[in-house]
């Protein structure tokens, strides 16, 4: 159950939902920024699995996060969202899907003990218990702390990943260490923690919280990870934890060819991120420049994605005149769009032009370096499938 893995004891929790669209668009990025991050795919089973075998996550999947759906559920403003971390995740609105831009894998993002540090002696409460309980659990029992406490006292090192709490496990039921894992997104961050917390030289840094001093340890990686490790072809084992060595060659592929038409793209700015569309955008300027509202037919194309506050108008061919007349209705409001008037209309001439066409070739081989990519990565899975996954080992 994914909404269940979305607050497991390893997962921040939120903030408060927001009241204004503002506020949860700002939220909104910070859960999907630490959902697409390195610190939480390398524990979340569930990501990995969708994203290796669909190369994506879906809105509708996303909105079944507790902590998502608890600051909104409403696509257009995850779209926003999502936008607003271009170089995390890419966005296709029509399909309602989001990506990484680098994918995730194991021999390049590692198991993050480069970036942990183990922290021991974290409070735990004292409460009134039965002499059972006491004798199960000893006298202290729960976490004194939050994880969002704890990554707050690391945040002047640098940008925390992600914070998890350690327990153990006795006769099924789990009871805290008195440790917890803290990940940084950097080495800058772990480079800085490190030399006030754990110097080679000199007196290191104390920091207390709720009376207690902790101490610090560095984390060792995970076996498969230390130099010089091999892991055997039978050796079993989770995916969760799933480190193999794989050769990924580059894709290859016939790169597409875009051949530019000069005076075919309108620009457009200070669209409507609410009310917006493409339907839209075709509904109010296809009669101006004389062309069928059938996206087949029409020649004309609107390069727009929901929820964004530009876009372009292109067209198979030149209509100057009519593309003059319409730029001109625009900018003077007698032609809105979603019924409001747009920022700024405009024809695109000279580097701008040029600009336009070389990113929109660039789309191009993108998009069909990830579709080939996800059948690379669907062939894969369906290999694996058909071996035998057992259970690995955890770092504690």
């Amino acid at each position: 159950n994914r909404s269940k893995m979305a607050d497991d004891t390893t997962t921040p929790a939120p903030a408060a939902p927001a009241a204004t669209p503002e506020a949860m668009t700002t939220s909104l990025v910070e859960r999907l920024h630490f959902f697409f991050s390195n610190a939480n795919l390398r524990q979340d089973k569930w990501m990995r699995t969708e994203m290796k075998e669909n190369g994506c996550i879906t809105l509708d999947q996303l909105l079944k996060f507790q902590t998502i759906k608890s600051i909104s559920t409403d696509k257009q403003l995850l779209v926003k969202a999502a936008g607003e971390l271009k170089e995390e995740i890419t966005v296709d609105a029509e399909k309602e899907e989001l990506r990484r831009v680098v994918p995730f894998d194991w021999e390049t993002m590692g198991d993050g003990s480069h970036l942990s540090l183990c922290c021991k002696n974290v409070p735990l409460t004292e409460e009134e218990k039965s002499e059972g309980e006491k004798a199960f659990y000893g006298a202290k029992h729960e976490y004194a702390v939050t994880r969002d406490e704890l990554k707050a006292l690391f945040e002047p090192f640098g940008k925390v990943g992600i914070v998890k709490l350690r327990f153990g496990r006795k006769e099924g039921k789990a009871y805290p260490l008195g440790m917890a894992i803290i990940e940084f997104e950097n080495e800058e961050g772990m480079a800085k923690a490190s030399a006030e917390l754990l110097p080679k030289e000199g007196e290191a840094k104390e920091i207390e919280i709720k009376g207690n001093k902790l101490t610090f340890e560095t984390v060792k990686p995970m076996k498969c990870f230390q130099k010089g490790a091999k892991r055997a072809r039978d050796d079993k084992k989770d995916d969760n934890d799933k480190q193999e060595k794989e050769e990924e060659e580059e894709i290859k592929f016939e790169p597409v060819k875009v051949e530019m038409v000069k005076g075919c793209v309108i620009a457009l700015t200070g669209l409507s991120d609410e009310t917006c569309d493409r339907e839209s955008i075709r509904e109010a300027v296809s009669d101006i420049l004389k062309v069928t509202k059938d996206i087949k037919t029409s020649g004309l194309y609107v390069d727009y994605t929901r929820g964004a506050t530009s876009g372009n108008l292109r067209l198979t061919e030149s209509k100057p005149e009519e593309m003059k007349e319409l730029v001109a209705k625009l900018n003077d409001g007698t032609i809105l769009i979603a019924n409001s008037k747009v920022g700024s209309a405009k024809m695109l001439e000279g580097e701008e032009e040029v600009a336009y066409w070389k990113g929109f070739e660039e789309f191009l081989n993108n998009r069909k370096r990830a579709d080939l990519e996800e059948k690379r990565q669907k062939k894969k899975q369906k290999r694996f499938s058909h071996k035998g996954r057992g259970g690995g080992r955890r770092r504690q």
